[in-house]
């Protein structure tokens, strides 16, 4: 009986012990030894986490906990953490869930500060220290968009909050966005020197970006071997493939999170980056490995690229996921599987490069398998695709540099073949090139002396008052001399004037002489020689009593006579004429010249329709010549140009130029000039670039009231005064038209003048304002109005060197002359000048502190001075 007793008396201790081993393993609390390094706080046999679906204050709960109240009115589970919970079909409509893990400090510890990693929460998380929030990621009331679902917490904590040599407990409030799933699902979770936790983080992180890096470097390197050689398409295709890598992985890495967009515009690029991976990689081994094409393949990129469309529409994540599950991956297969094929044939063809392709294939199939195994959860496993994208980018960057290795030792075998031959060509070039530059000296030296025989005979020497005559040229050809920069070309310009009997006339001419810089240069100075001759005789001969007409017809038979002696070598076009000073009747001959543009009231028009002479110097012009008339009005203007003006390049067509066959285009440039010849030459150039010797001719009849006249003078004033009143009932353009009326009757009347311009500025035509203000300066050089209207219309005209020389005479003349001051900070402003601008528009707020317009104007340099920082 005694043995019995004794059997039972030690079950029941077995039994006790038993029991109370399970009961200390079950409350077994991990115990950090020191915050010196960083401990992990994954999940062991030992120790884990709990997860608790009920509702919970974590704050309460700790307080009650750590006064020493163990007891909980919830349920909680054990649950392995990196891991992801699945929520039962019993819980549908939970998505919140609390992460609790117990855990003994240790008693003292040196670092400066602690954190806490958790990994890649869920989606949302609060998490909290022994009551305390410590950390937060995510908005818990926004449900319908993912916040953070891939992002790894590192939170810092308060060294103060931890219980020395005690219990703590660290609570983690996740709300989910997947259904059914919760918790920590990647990564791991560990606590520590704040120090090592952050740099683990950021090095890993950095080591990452690195890769891709060096990733994007290769894939835009290959993609310039593309664009530098078409054919190589497998360039193309490996290079894209690298960029869609790195956009993928960078959008997998959480530096991603510090760009401050919107995490669903993240995962739209990054599903849209996976699912061209594949087909973009088996496009490259196709091109490579020259394999015919499939039609299943054609489809499927279909397919792809409607599935790209779809996410770029779509805005549910969650769907997201599943098509990239179930639809992406799967399609995948037929890629992998024809890449395979193609791969072990090419290997038994003994194609050396298919060998190191198929294994990086391999590890990167191996290696997508185990990433999506872990994707759906069915095992827990670092993600390896990235290093296996690594490996298979190195195979690839490897082939393709031993194939362009393998191109340059081909081509430095030539080399050194060629090498002997190259330096005796060399020798040969140097030598010509010597010979070359010798006779390029020579060539301009003869540029030299025939431009300085042209220069003096292309001259304005007309000193009508009644018609005024203006020249510009822009030859095509320029040259150095002696460090010095010239023209050269066959348009010339010429006018005079003469007196056939009691008559006065200007005499004119535009030529175009035929060929290019020193051929067309010989037939300007031809032409200039006989028509200043012409002009010098007339003086002194019996040409002065011959009437205009007759006049003109000897001018012409001389010409005409003189090219023609040079037996078809040398022709010129031209227009020869004579303005009457006293009627304004213009006498003229076209020798095959663009048309004479009329400019009047504001309009430009052809004063002929069509030509009846051939170029002077072609055999038969003496008998089929005649003179024609026109007769000028008041404030006329006749614009003669060379075709340069006509020829202008608008563009290319492949190799072929495309040229401006719009001789009416001319018409608007003057009509947008105002009939100013520079400006008319920087309209054309607006509309393409010059390709031959430029040159125009403005010939304005300009008659002046006779002293005496009171009628005249009368009816001068009382145009001004009707002028005013349309000014002061601001009806600007009737003003402007009785203006301009009247400046054909006093072109130099300052009052006129001064009305005229600003009746301009208030209908904004600031070109002819301008005009008109660079008018009333030849009056007045120092009236400050006028200089300040003129910079200011330069700066509107976008002429800001003028505009800045212009202000600042101004403001050397009158310092405190504030509208100027603006103007010229603003000036400096566009000029991006910013220190100057904002001293002068300080000195205007000095002076008128309320000023609006300069504070207007720094308001504008404070802005535009922060938009270039």
């Amino acid at each position: 009986m005694s043995g019995f007793r004794l059997k039972v008396i030690f079950a029941l201790i077995l039994l006790f012990c038993f029991l109370t081993a399970r009961e200390v393993s079950s409350e077994s609390i991990q115990k950090i030894e020191s915050f010196e390094n960083v401990t992990s706080l994954n999940s062991t046999e030992l120790y884990g986490w709990e997860v608790s679906l009920d509702p919970l204050d974590p704050v309460a709960f700790s307080k009650s906990y750590l006064n020493g109240n163990k007891t909980q009115n919830f349920r909680t589970v054990k649950h392995k953490i990196p891991g992801i919970y699945i929520l039962k079909d019993s819980d549908p409509n939970t998505k919140t869930a609390f992460l609790i893990k117990k855990f003994i400090a240790p008693k003292s510890w040196s670092v400066a500060g602690l954190a806490v990693r958790l990994g890649a929460i869920s989606d949302k998380d609060e998490t909290y220290l022994n009551g305390v929030l410590i950390g937060k990621t995510g908005n818990f009331q926004e449900v319908d968009r993912p916040q953070a679902y891939d992002k790894i917490r590192v939170y810092s904590i308060p060294t103060e909050l931890i219980v020395k040599g005690g219990e703590n407990l660290l609570i983690v409030k996740v709300q989910g966005f997947f259904p059914k799933k919760l918790g920590i699902e990647q990564d791991r979770t560990e606590i520590g020197n704040a120090f090592l936790v952050y740099k683990d983080f950021y090095d890993g992180e950095y080591l990452k970006l690195g890769f891709l890096i060096v990733y994007s470097t290769v894939g835009f390197f290959f993609l310039f071997l593309y664009l530098r050689k078409r054919s190589s398409k497998e360039n193309f295709y490996y290079g894209l493939f690298t960029v869609l890598l790195v956009i993928y992985q960078f959008l997998r890495n959480q530096t991603k999170y510090d760009l401050g967009i919107e995490l669903i515009y993240l995962k739209k690029i990054e599903y849209i980056a996976v699912a061209f991976l594949m087909p973009v990689a088996y496009r490259f081994n196709r091109f490579y490995f020259k394999f015919p094409k499939a039609a299943v393949t054609n489809v499927l990129d279909v397919i792809f690229i409607l599935i790209g469309c779809f996410y770029l529409i779509s805005n549910d994540v969650n769907l997201f996921s599943q098509v990239n599950k179930h639809v992406v991956q799967m399609l995948y297969l037929p890629y992998v599987g024809y890449m395979l094929y193609y791969l072990v044939k090419r290997l038994m063809e003994k194609e050396k490069d298919a060998l190191l392709i198929l294994i990086a294939v391999l590890i990167v199939v191996i290696a997508s398998t185990i990433d999506a195994l872990t994707t759906r959860n069915v095992i827990l496993f670092p993600r390896l695709l990235v290093y296996a994208f690594f490996v298979f980018i190195l195979s690839v960057a490897t082939i393709l540099a031993n194939r362009y290795v393998s191109l340059n030792q081909i081509v430095e075998e030539l080399n050194e073949d060629l090498e002997k031959k190259v330096i005796q060509r060399t020798r040969e070039l140097n030598d010509t090139l010597t010979e070359v530059k010798n006779l390029k000296v020579q060539q301009d030296a003869d540029y030299f002396l025939t431009s300085l025989l042209i220069n003096p005979l292309s001259t304005n020497h007309n000193r009508s008052s009644v018609i005024k005559t203006e020249f510009y040229t822009k030859q095509k050809k320029s040259f150095e001399f002696k460090n010095r920069t010239y023209e050269i070309g066959g348009d010339i310009n010429i006018s005079g004037n003469i007196k056939l009997g009691e008559t006065r006339y200007a005499a004119f001419v535009n030529g175009d002489a035929m060929g290019k810089s020193i051929q067309g240069a010989g037939g300007a100075l031809v032409m200039g020689t006989v028509f200043n001759s012409i002009l010098a005789r007339t003086i002194n001969t019996e040409l002065n009593l011959l009437t205009p007409e007759l006049w003109l017809k000897r001018a012409f038979q001389e010409l005409q006579s003189i090219f023609e002696s040079f037996d078809g070598s040398m022709y010129i076009s031209a227009i020869l004429g004579l303005v009457e000073e006293e009627s304004g009747r213009l006498l003229f001959i076209n020798a095959e010249h663009p048309n004479a543009v009329l400019y009047r009231d504001k309009k430009a028009s052809f004063i002929e329709d069509e030509l009846d002479l051939r170029k002077l110097g072609i055999p038969g012009n003496e008998t089929l010549f005649s003179v024609k008339e026109f007769q000028m009005e008041n404030g006329d203007v006749l614009i003669l140009g060379s075709d340069g003006r006509d020829d202008i390049l608008l563009g290319m067509d492949g190799d072929s130029r495309i040229l401006n066959e719009d001789e009416t285009a001319f018409l608007k440039r003057v009509e947008e000039a105002d009939a100013d010849l520079k400006e008319i030459h920087v309209r054309i150039s607006e509309h393409g670039e010059l390709t031959d010797d430029f040159t125009l001719l403005k010939i304005s009849y300009i008659p002046v009231l006779e002293n005496g006249n009171s009628y005249g003078e009368d009816y001068f004033r009382k145009e001004l005064k009707s002028a005013k009143e349309f000014l002061r009932t601001n009806e600007y353009s009737k003003a402007i038209a009785v203006l301009e009326n009247a400046q054909k009757l006093r072109i130099a009347d300052e009052e006129s003048l001064w009305l005229l311009g600003k009746s301009y500025l208030k209908e904004k035509q600031f070109v002819r304002a301008e005009n008109c203000f660079k008018r009333l300066l030849f009056i007045k050089p120092e009236q400050s109005e006028y200089l300040y209207y003129l910079s200011y219309c330069a700066k509107i005209n976008k002429n800001y060197a003028e505009a800045v020389a212009i202000g600042e005479k101004l403001f050397s003349m009158e310092p405190d002359h504030i509208r100027n001051l603006v103007n010229l900070a603003d000036l400096y402003r566009m000029l991006k000048d910013f220190k100057l601008a904002e001293e002068l528009v300080g000195r205007a707020l000095d002076i008128t502190p309320e000023y609006e317009h300069a504070l207007a104007v720094k308001r504008a340099i404070e802005n535009t001075s922060a938009g270039i920082a």
